[in-house]
């Protein structure tokens, strides 16, 4: 099997376990934060576990484990704003203002990874937009903060994309995860120390949000977010962004 029809069969699988995560996410009752900062943490913990993380990661310069750790900063608000999104207003409102995905990253990722723009890629982008026009457009007033938080997430997941896109290859797959989601549960720990008001506690999730976090952390983050990274390299973005068109 050639790289590239590997790539997007591992592309259709990634695809159909991110729209899971938006069902799992309205479904645990946690506030956004909480749930953010405990899937990132069990996650984490898993891979540092694993003794080949240390053995990659003793061999990666500083500078570039730097360069991780703040893309996982930017996963983590990434995911704050998804899950944010979720709870201010609904699982499909927040995954339709995902399929603006394609036109961000048709703008965002030649800047990043310094590739040629592609016009085409910009076309297949602007065909999601009366979509989701569709979508957010009858939604209630008071869900319209959710859909704000949303596009907000989006722009992030395509900043922090094409960030991975262009530094992926200087690291090992999974020194890149823990890194990333390491960082990004340090981050919201501080966050959850200087919230306004906030005690810096995070809830303890109860029997059935925990059975949820571990179901999403298996079927979400350990199975989608993992090897995203590779097709990423093999499929060009006209393609990436053609099927997340298609599967929203």
């Amino acid at each position: 099997m050639s790289p590239e029809r590997r790539a997007l069969l591992q592309i259709h699988f990634c695809v159909l376990l991110w729209g899971f995560t938006a069902i799992l996410g309205k479904l645990i009752t946690l506030p956004a934060l909480d749930l953010v900062w405990w899937r990132m943490l069990i996650v984490a913990l898993a891979v540092l576990l694993l003794p080949r993380f240390w053995r990659h990661f003793a061999t990666m310069p500083r500078r570039q484990a730097l360069i991780f750790a703040g893309i996982g900063v930017l996963v983590a608000l990434h995911w704050l704003s998804f899950y944010g999104a979720i709870k201010l207003s609904n699982a499909s409102v927040a995954a339709s203002c995902m399929a603006l995905g394609p036109i961000m990253m048709a703008f965002v990722e030649p800047r990043i990874t310094g590739r040629p723009f592609e016009r085409r890629e910009a076309v297949f982008g602007l065909l999601a937009i009366p979509g989701v026009l569709l979508v957010v457009g009858g939604t209630p007033v008071d869900m319209r903060l959710g859909i704000a938080i949303g596009v907000i997430s989006v722009v992030l997941v395509s900043v922090f994309a094409s960030l991975n896109k262009r530094y992926v290859t200087q690291g090992d797959p999974l020194v890149v995860t823990g890194l990333e989601l390491g960082a990004g549960t340090a981050f919201l720990t501080l966050v959850a120390l200087a919230w306004p008001g906030a005690s810096g506690e995070l809830t303890i999730p109860d029997g059935r949000d925990t059975t949820l976090l571990l179901s999403l952390n298996r079927d979400g983050t350990g199975s989608a977010d993992r090897p995203s990274t590779d097709p990423v390299l093999a499929a060009d973005g006209r393609t990436v962004a053609f099927l997340s068109f298609a599967s929203d």
